[in-house]
């Protein structure tokens, strides 16, 4: 609820300001004078126009297309873990299995409870780390027994790489971001096509004002909507851990039953 609450806030805000400043020109030069040049003005709006519409279409669709992936990379992170956990039950070693098999339900549960909150400040856990290379160490002290296990155990490594490489994309995906040129061009965009709206003449100024403020307020949405699909684990739009809520729930589900 804060979160949308400072969405309104903003978008209020964006709209006051412009509407000050609409107000202070027409005051200043007086619409009819305006008015002179709506025409020239119009040709060149459109342009202006356009151009950041198509900015801002091409950085809203990579963004989403990203937030997309990072959905994805967590899925094949959950998908990795729950093949290794599986997959290890296919051995006689059953110490080593044992310890796979308790690590990740740590590891999960350390990802949840410790790590999700992290990754909104763009850090990661130390212990969920450790814990990867404990998944990994016990893999590798696995001694196959016979050729069966042999193919298995290939299967095996394979998924424990799928594993780490998955998590390191994730935590790239908590640290990556929109350059912040890139950031500073969206923004003065924004405030040359607002600037540019004062630049009309209307001989009734409330239709004029509703025309800046709605102009404003959808590209302050926008930039938020960009804004909260460039930071995936924090504000409004977010990524959840809910994939490793349900995963670690079907282990305890399976260690209930003592298979």
């Amino acid at each position: 609820m804060i979160d949308i609450l400072f969405v309104i806030g903003i978008c209020a805000l964006v709209s006051a300001v412009s509407v000050v400043f609409l107000l202070i020109i027409r005051r200043k030069i007086g619409h009819a004078e305006l008015a002179k040049h709506n025409d020239v003005a119009g040709f060149i709006y459109a342009v202006i126009g356009v151009i950041y519409a198509v900015l801002l279409a091409f950085v809203v669709i990579v963004e989403w297309e990203i937030f997309r992936e990072t959905k994805s990379k967590i899925e094949a992170e959950v998908s990795a873990m729950a093949s290794i956990f599986r997959d290890s039950r296919v051995f006689n070693d059953f110490g080593n299995r044992t310890f796979i098999q308790s690590d990740l339900m740590i590891y999960a549960t350390t990802v949840i409870d410790e790590e999700w909150p992290m990754l909104a400040n763009g850090k990661s856990s130390e212990k969920a780390l450790d814990l990867v290379h404990r998944v990994f160490k016990h893999v590798a002290a696995i001694q196959p027994q016979n050729d069966y296990e042999k193919i298995w155990y290939q299967e095996l490594i394979s998924k424990v790489n799928d594993f780490s490489n998955a998590r390191n994309e994730r935590i790239l995906c908590s640290t990556s971001g929109i350059p912040a040129f890139m950031w500073w061009v969206m923004i003065l965009g924004g405030v040359i096509t607002i600037g540019f709206s004062f630049l009309f003449g209307t001989g009734n100024t409330t239709p004029h004002v509703l025309m800046v403020v709605s102009l404003s307020t959808v590209i302050t949405l926008v930039m938020l909507m960009i804004y909260a699909l460039d930071h995936p684990f924090k504000g409004i739009i977010t990524v959840t851990p809910e994939a490793f809520v349900e995963q670690l729930a079907h282990w305890k589900g399976y260690a209930a039953k003592g298979f």
